[in-house]
């Protein structure tokens, strides 16, 4: 029998409530997106069994705590079968999960196509994309700057959903917009869920809803000799990551899919104690990758634009905060917020991370690794806050925050 079967250890999952024909449920979720579909559980017990599931406890030791806990015994066929379930659902960390992952990174390695996991849903197709992005940025400049204008070298916009993330979304890219067309955009993203812990690129071309949009390989080639690294050693990371698909779609909708290349990169976290260094020693240290970009960028008279990708604060229920989205909590986030702003409005990318390290990250920025990533690749131009935007859903006491900077030369 195999340790999935005997001490099964569940893979990282989210778990939300919701309602479903008037009764109240909790919703277990997959943010990585690999496993199948979502489990929806009426009771609290199952996510107490659940949360035994790591790998540590029998299926024996799981009954006697449920014993414990609930006063009740809990039948070997119940948690066999909710073991099966979870395996089949590819919930679980296995053999089997292993092998079905392995196929899923040897067909992506495969396609000349990263294909944008909502391609098959009817919401967005093309002309309804197109409106939702249209609907968002709101009236779009179409003139060029004049030729004394500064020159664009940096956004900082979210990778919210769009309705929740619209007014710093319109704020970033009507500037964007309002200048020449770049000829390349560098899109630096979050690696929310992805298994590499270090920078990750892909050279894949992006497909979405409103076209195919290529990938400046010979520039990710560039990147990967002069950091003595392949970037896209784990590129697999980028198949259900939507940092960077966020802002694909935006770009295509205002310049046209094949009028542009893109160059698209996750980033870790440099709030760790081994800072931008990989946790574990497997990559680049982001540090050196990001001045081996701007050294590249600075070299090359492609017109590049560099976007980061990036919310702000998690706050909430949601995200673990045991108390409710008030006023007062809004208004603690945004000082939290505003004073990390500060620090990559004032060009001081080292004290952006000290800010978040000082109090532990408290409010969970997602972005630090990007929007250090930017600051590091780009630390001669000026930077200026467009807008700063909190996401508030009272109902379900959930907030996210995000910003939009353009970085001007």
């Amino acid at each position: 029998m195999s340790s999935a079967a005997t001490h099964p250890r569940i893979r990282p999952i989210e778990v939300f409530p919701a309602e479903q024909e008037g009764q109240s449920v909790l919703v277990i979720h997959d943010p990585s997106g690999l496993a199948t579909g979502s489990i929806v559980v009426s009771s609290s017990a199952v996510v107490f069994i659940f949360s035994l599931f790591d790998g540590d406890h029998s299926l024996e030791g799981i009954q006697r705590l449920f014993r414990e806990q609930f006063s009740c015994d809990l039948p070997t066929e119940q948690i066999e079968s909710m073991v099966a379930q979870l395996e089949e659902a590819h919930f679980l960390e296995s053999e089997e999960f292993a092998s079905y992952l392995q196929g899923l990174i040897d067909e992506y390695h495969a396609s000349p196509l990263r294909v944008s996991a909502e391609m098959e849903s009817d919401e967005t197709q093309s002309d309804g994309l197109a409106s939702v992005i249209r609907g968002m940025l709101g009236p779009v400049p179409t003139m060029p700057a004049s030729v004394s204008d500064p020159r664009l070298a940096g956004l900082v916009v979210p990778h919210l959903d769009y309705p929740r993330g619209g007014p710093c979304y319109a704020k970033g890219y009507g500037r964007l917009a309002a200048l020449d067309r770049p000829a390349r955009f560098v899109i630096l993203g979050t690696n929310h869920f992805g298994r590499a812990t270090s920078v990750v690129a892909t050279g894949k071309d992006f497909q979405t809803a409103l076209g195919i949009t290529g990938t400046d390989r010979d520039f990710i080639d560039a990147l990967s000799q002069r950091c003595n690294y392949n970037l896209c050693e784990d590129e697999f990371d980028h198949l259900r990551e939507h940092s960077v698909e966020s802002q694909v779609m935006i770009l295509q909708h205002l310049f046209g899919p094949a009028n542009f290349q893109i160059v698209p990169v996750l980033c870790h976290d440099p709030c760790g104690p081994q800072g931008t260094a990989p946790y574990d020693g497997n990559g680049v240290d982001l540090r050196v990758f990001a001045e081996t970009l701007g050294t590249l960028i600075r070299e090359d008279d492609t017109p590049t634009v560099v976007i980061a990708g990036a919310d702000l604060s998690h706050v909430g229920r949601r995200f673990g905060d045991d108390r409710d989205i008030d006023d007062d909590f809004l208004c603690h986030v945004e000082i939290n917020d505003r004073e990390a702003l500060d620090a990559v409005v004032g060009g001081k990318r080292d004290e952006f991370v000290e800010v978040l390290k000082r109090r532990q990250n408290s409010t969970r920025v997602c972005s630090a690794g990007c929007i250090y990533a930017l600051m590091t690749a780009l630390p001669d131009t000026r930077p200026e806050l467009l807008n700063y935007h909190q996401a508030a859903d009272r109902s379900s006491d959930t907030c996210v925050t995000c910003s939009a900077v353009a970085f001007w030369e």
